[in-house]
C-alpha cells in the first residue's frame, strides 16, 4: 500500500483529510498517510471511531500513519 503524502498541506488540513477518509473506511480496509510529525492529537479521534492506527518513520523526516478499520 502506498501512503498519501500530506506534508504539503497547512494545518489543520491533514487531520481533516484523514478524518474525512477514515469516517467512510470500510471494515478490513486500511489507509496510510505521510505527515511531517507525529500527530498525537489525531489518535484519540481515530480511537473514538474505533479505528486502529500505528506509526512508523518514513525515512525522510516524516511519519507514516497507518489506519485500519478492523
Amino acid at each position: 500500500m502506498s501512503a498519501i503524502d500530506l506534508r504539503h498541506l497547512p494545518p489543520p488540513q491533514p487531520m481533516e483529510v484523514i478524518l474525512d477518509a477514515a469516517e467512510s473506511l470500510p471494515r478490513g480496509q486500511s489507509l496510510a498517510y505521510v505527515l511531517p510529525h507525529h500527530p498525537a492529537p489525531l489518535f484519540p479521534m481515530l480511537s473514538a471511531q474505533q479505528l486502529e492506527y500505528r506509526c512508523e518513520l518514513s525515512g525522510d523526516g516524516g511519519v507514516i500513519v497507518h489506519i485500519t478499520r478492523p
